[in-house]
């Protein structure tokens, strides 16, 4: 988009060059046939006959001297081009904000009533629950754990936090039932981590579930907008079934995370230190850059291109004077 720093110099001296302009081309011939008369018949004939001719190369010569005029009075105003671009920012402010922020980890833990299955009474749920508390406790002081309760809606949630107590009693309190839709606690977790994403924050989640979502096609469109903020879902499937196993790992390899599988009750304690110690190693080893992107307009000045393209036109308009058989102005 192009902008004039001084608009009314602008109109003003296009105005008065315009009016100089016109004066001249329309009162220079005048003056110069008052000196110059034609004397011999012969060039008075011929003269008459070029005339319509003269008149079509006065006509150009008029426009490209308007236009010569205006483009001198746009240079003269400063016009400039404004355009738009992105810059990072790296304030001390900034810097002091980003270092009291620590890498979040969000912790997903399907409640629905598959859970509440199990053997010798503890169900799948009950160790997932255990294994969860110790892990949060165990985890570095410089990790905020976030925690979501989910089934066919999101129960309970706890935003990433450094307050480990808030976190445990959320996973004490998770009990079994209802069915199984991801979608809902996906969308939930972006919308926390996407800010920590936007101050280059490293952020992971950790997903545990035993069962198929009956939201497979719109769960799924969730899965890009991880991947474009770099929030990488370690997934954990509880059991034995081929499809639940290949779903989630397809979320790993979507998002840039890993698959785990725990395929009996037993095994599921072990998969989820393994799945939650990787995803809280891969943000801890990350160097968090303090940097944030702002858009920024920039003033671009052209008068030098208006100046070029003013010569171009003068050597045009001097080649239809050279051209021409009339007057020079």
């Amino acid at each position: 988009m192009i902008k004039i720093a001084n608009t009314w110099l602008f109109i003003v001296s296009s105005l008065a060059s315009l009016l100089l302009v016109v004066m001249l081309h329309y009162q220079y011939p005048r003056v110069y046939s008052r000196i110059y008369k034609y004397r011999h018949t012969l060039v008075s004939y011929i003269a008459h006959r070029l005339q319509r001719r003269r008149e079509n190369r006065r006509a150009l010569s008029l426009l490209l001297k308007i236009l010569i005029a205006t483009l001198i009075s746009l240079a003269i105003a400063q016009p400039y081009v404004v355009v738009e671009r992105e810059v990072y920012i790296g304030s001390k402010e900034l810097a002091e904000v980003t270092m009291n922020i620590h890498p979040p980890l969000v912790i997903i833990l399907d409640t629905s009533g598959s859970m509440g299955e199990g053997k010798n009474g503890v169900s799948k749920l009950d160790v997932a629950k255990s294994t969860l508390v110790q892990l949060v406790n165990t985890l570095s002081p410089t990790i905020d754990v976030g925690f979501i309760d989910f089934a066919d809606r999101v129960k309970r949630t706890v935003g990433p936090t450094s307050n480990r107590v808030e976190a445990v009693e959320a996973i004490k309190a998770a009990s079994a039932g209802g069915g199984t839709m991801y979608q809902y606690p996906l969308n939930t977790a972006l919308n926390w981590l996407k800010p920590y994403r936007e101050l280059n924050v490293t952020a992971s989640v950790v997903f545990v579930s035993d069962g198929l979502p009956a939201d497979l096609d719109e769960y799924r469109r969730k899965l890009a907008e991880f991947k474009e903020a770099g929030i990488p879902i370690y997934t954990v499937f509880i059991g034995l079934e081929n499809e639940g196993i290949e779903e989630m790992e397809y979320i790993a390899k979507e998002t840039g995370g890993e698959a785990y599988v725990a395929t009996t009750i037993d095994e599921l304690a072990s998969v989820l230190n393994k799945a939650v110690s990787r995803a809280s190693e891969v943000i801890q080893r990350v160097e968090v850059k303090v940097q944030a992107k702002k858009t920024i307009e920039e003033n671009i000045p052209i008068s030098n291109i208006v100046l070029g393209l003013t010569v171009i036109l003068y050597l045009a308009y001097r080649f239809t004077v050279y051209g021409s058989t009339g007057v020079s102005f």
